[in-house]
Parts: C-alpha cells; structure tokens; sequence
C-alpha cells in the first residue's frame, strides 16, 4: 500500500522547514482517492526508466546502506519490471512507452523459455538491473534487492500480486 511505501520513504527525506511529512502524505492519499483525477496507470508507468532513479532507486540506496526495509520500494520496481515485459496476464501487448523500450524488449526475448512463452524471472531481473542509465554500478551489486525483485516480480507474472507483498 502507498502507507507501507511512504513508511519506507519519509525516514530518508529530509523534513522541510514548516512540513508535516505525515500530514502531506494523508492530504496526497486523499488527492489520489479522488475519482475526478483522471491520472491513468500507464501514465504513471510510461517513461519509467527516467523516473525510477529520481523516484525510487535513490531510497533504496539509502535504506540498503543503512540496512533497512526495501520490501514495499522493490515491489514498485519489480511492477516497473512487470510493466516493461510488454504483455499483460492475458497475453496481450502492452503499448511499453520509454526512451528504453527497444532495449527492454531485447531483455525480455533473451529471457523467453521456449515455446511456453514462460519467462526466466531471475534473467529479466538481471537484464533489467544490468541497465547502468537506470540502475548505475551500485545497486545491481545488491543481492537483498536483486533477491527482493525476483520474489515481487515472481508473484507480479503468476498474477498473485497480494503474494508479492512478501515480509523482511
């Protein structure tokens, strides 16, 4: 949930002067509640790998120095993961919108088993993290993150996304 997101977030933020941290993200929950707010999935999505490293790779830098939870910001990067496959539950494409489409694509045939169609989890994984304008040299080296997107990402394609929320 954006609760247990936040939860993981807040404690690396530096508070600014005359913010409430907590008061900001019940007044964002509340904005993010509104149905009149027509902010689609996909717009969130699109352009992921420009967004990522500025949204959430930066706090899980932080969190895994100082030996904290990723649980809740690796599951937002393994649904970026899941996102980039380029298909849905069904089978269906998915419009992939990013300056690194072509290069996600490329990963994600190098990952295909076979005929199934099925996917090497670990091999997406590793594709994706080898991507150095996203990732950089440091967070690809991570085994609790690279352990943590395997685990998410697992539950995201078998389409257990309540599983996903696995527990540190």
């Amino acid at each position: 949930t954006l609760r247990h997101l936040w939860a993981e977030i807040i404690p690396t933020v530096p508070q600014p002067p005359g913010v409430d941290l907590e008061a900001y993200t019940e007044a964002l929950l509340a904005r993010f509640q509104n149905p009149a707010i027509r902010h689609r999935t996909w717009q969130i999505a699109m352009d992921g790998s420009q967004k990522l490293p500025q949204r959430l790779l930066g706090t899980i830098s932080d969190r895994l120095a100082a030996g904290q939870s990723i649980d809740t910001l690796s599951l937002g990067v393994a649904g970026w993961m899941r996102y980039v496959m380029g298909f849905d539950q069904q089978g269906l494409p998915i419009d992939v919108r990013d300056p690194l489409a072509s290069m996600f694509a490329t990963i994600m045939e190098r990952a295909a088993r076979g005929p199934s169609k099925g996917h090497d989890v670990a091999a997406i994984v590793d594709g994706l993290l080898a991507l150095k304008p996203i990732f950089g040299e440091e967070l690809p080296r991570s085994q609790v993150l690279r352990i943590k997107l395997e685990q998410h990402l697992e539950h995201l394609i078998s389409g257990c996304p309540r599983e996903a929320r696995a527990r540190d």
